[in-house]
């Protein structure tokens, strides 16, 4: 009892000397039953413990050598940086910003999707006799999304023979109905 009452602000090292004087309690109790020594179990206990105590006479050196050799042992304090800190209300307001600006886009890209079409830019302008890039400007309203749609369209329709570019003019060479068939 005078080692708890010595050391009783230090619970961890009161909890290891009652469970040791337990441990030892038990192995002397089960010592003094009849057939103790045939028991396995019991020599087992009893070696770790017999190694336990010599091992302790060892370790008790070598800490005193340590000691000796590099001073006591000093603990400092650890610090810790501080982790950066996320503010919920600027993060929240940077999911709200990104999701209204691809909702936008998604938004734009439907209209894009709709509205300019290539089949619809050549059934248009299969319908002309002749035309040319300003012209072509003008059909798009002024939008270079539309622009390069009938631009590419005019394209296909000199590719498949119903156009030919001359002097900076598409024109007509056959009144075939190409209609939005696009493979040709």
């Amino acid at each position: 009892m005078d080692y708890v009452n010595d050391n009783f602000d230090d619970l961890n090292s009161i909890a290891e000397f009652l469970e040791l004087a337990a441990y030892l309690t038990f192995l002397k109790s089960k010592e003094l039953l009849p057939n103790s020594n045939k028991d396995k179990e019991f020599r087992k206990h009893r070696e770790v413990i017999y190694e336990t105590i010599e091992n302790y006479d060892v370790i008790k050196k070598a800490q005193e050598v340590i000691k000796k050799d590099f001073g006591e042992d000093k603990k400092k304090p650890v610090g810790i940086k501080n982790k950066p800190s996320i503010e919920k209300e600027i993060v929240e307001n940077q999911l709200v910003k990104f999701f209204d600006d691809y909702i936008t886009k998604q938004k734009k890209l439907e209209i894009i999707r709709d509205s300019y079409r290539i089949e619809d830019a050549i059934e248009m302008l299969e319908k002309k006799d002749e035309f040319n890039i300003l012209d072509l400007y003008e059909y798009a309203q002024h939008k270079k999304m539309n622009f390069l749609v009938m631009f590419l369209a005019s394209l296909i329709l000199v590719n498949r023979g119903f156009f030919k570019y001359e002097k900076g003019l598409f024109i007509k060479l056959s009144s075939q109905n190409v209609g939005s068939d696009l493979n040709g």
